[in-house]
């Protein structure tokens, strides 16, 4: 995905915390959108709009305005898929002000994804369409409008594709490390948490879907940790970097078919000496693979593990590596560290002495079998929710606030 959070680290730096309060309150949030190029086989996609926040205090409220007006709605619509939305447009819905509030809105150096529904409307296209959609976000606090220090980010324009191109589409969503988890609960629906301090032991995860209308073979990640958090050391299909903040994993094979995923967990320290509270910036998550137009036959593949080592049975269709839609296949994370109570370190609980657990490789599940709007919705905010509340509607079933 497009960088949202703004890094600041160069390689061998170490990235600044941005404190939890400042002398100077600085009001700054921005807005991104990436994921919105559908393959030619698809007819809806999940897209993604980030909401950051750059400054140094949370707003009481941000407005978010979207407007397709631009869009042909005879070819595609969108839906902000969000609660409390004031519906808008002349002749269809194509304006939508939708407010975050609360727990929705992301404390400074963290962001929120949130889901942004892209539907065909016509099976009738000869050739690729495009068209523009705006969204921008103003913060707000006592009833009136902030001034933002860097207004150039409140708003995007981001082009809505139909494309007539076919493949796998990879998207991937980190969410900010905000809690202290014990890996062995990470791939609960809810797992037991608590406040995230130095010294602790968390995990870092991501979830990658694929939105396109070709199978994924293969599914290669790296995954950067932000300054003062590190890998714990593991063996088998990845590799650290000597600092250990960088994982490098190829998944082979993964086999995701269209509208399935896999959630990945990797055990992490969050070092006793940082200081809290702060969120660290510079996390990043980046993923891609290899597809084929069809899945392979599974009888066919279980005959592949007698062949010589030196030979490997492929599809009549080769691989490609271009995946249709690349703008959403990296994303940004932050660290949000607090401090102990008493001043001290944490106590280091979450994730047990992972350091002998018999792991070789990332903790996966697949998340299939169910709707996309479900799907990648409850993908994007699944870990988000739990804090913030996000509440997600059927498109169907959303009304225009009064």
């Amino acid at each position: 995905m497009a960088g949202v959070v703004v890094l600041l680290a160069a390689a061998g730096l170490v990235v600044p915390a941005v404190p939890a309060y400042a002398e100077e309150p600085v009001v700054d949030v921005g807005v991104a959108v990436v994921g919105t190029r559908l393959a030619a086989n698809r007819t809806d996609k999940i897209a993604v709009v980030k909401v950051s926040n750059h400054g140094t205090v949370t707003p009481d409220l941000l407005a978010l305005d979207y407007d397709a007006g631009d869009v042909d709605s005879g070819k595609v619509r969108i839906d902000p898929l969000l609660d409390e939305c004031d519906v808008d447009g002349d002749e269809q819905d194509d304006r939508w002000s939708c407010p975050l509030r609360g727990e929705q809105i992301p404390g400074p150096g963290e962001t929120v994804e949130l889901p942004l529904l892209v539907i065909k409307t016509t099976d009738q296209l000869t050739e690729a369409y495009r068209a523009t959609l705006a969204v921008s976000v103003t913060p707000w606090s006592d009833g009136k409008p902030l001034a933002d220090a860097d207004p150039a980010n409140n708003a995007d324009e981001h082009v809505i594709e139909l494309a007539t191109v076919s493949g796998a589409d990879l998207t991937v969503v980190a969410p900010d490390i905000t809690r202290e988890i014990d890996l062995e609960d990470a791939f609960d629906d809810d797992p037991e948490s608590a406040p995230l301090n130095p010294g602790d032991r968390t995990v870092a995860s991501a979830y990658v879907v694929n939105q396109g209308d070709w199978f994924a073979v293969t599914l290669s990640l790296r995954m950067t940790l932000p300054a003062g958090l590190t890998f714990e050391q593991r063996d088998g299909d990845c590799g650290t970097s000597p600092d250990l903040r960088t994982m490098t994993c190829l998944i082979e094979p993964v086999g995701l078919t269209t509208r399935e995923g896999v959630q990945i967990a990797f055990p992490v320290r969050v070092a006793a000496e940082l200081d809290a509270p702060a969120t660290y910036p510079g996390g990043s998550v980046t993923v891609s693979g290899t597809n084929l137009i069809d899945p392979p036959d599974e009888d066919s593949a279980r005959r592949d593990v007698a062949l010589p080592p030196y030979l490997r049975k492929v599809s009549g269709a080769p691989p490609i590596t271009d995946d249709v839609d690349p703008s959403d296949n990296t994303d940004e994370f932050a660290a949000v560290v607090t401090a102990a109570a008493g001043g001290g370190p944490g106590e280091g609980g979450g994730g047990g002495d992972v350091g002998g657990l018999p792991v070789t490789g990332p903790q996966a599940r697949l998340i299939g079998g169910i709707g996309v709007s479900v799907l990648f919705a409850g993908v994007v905010l699944i870990l988000v929710a739990r804090r913030r509340r996000v509440v997600l509607v059927a498109p169907q079933d959303e009304q225009p606030a009064a």
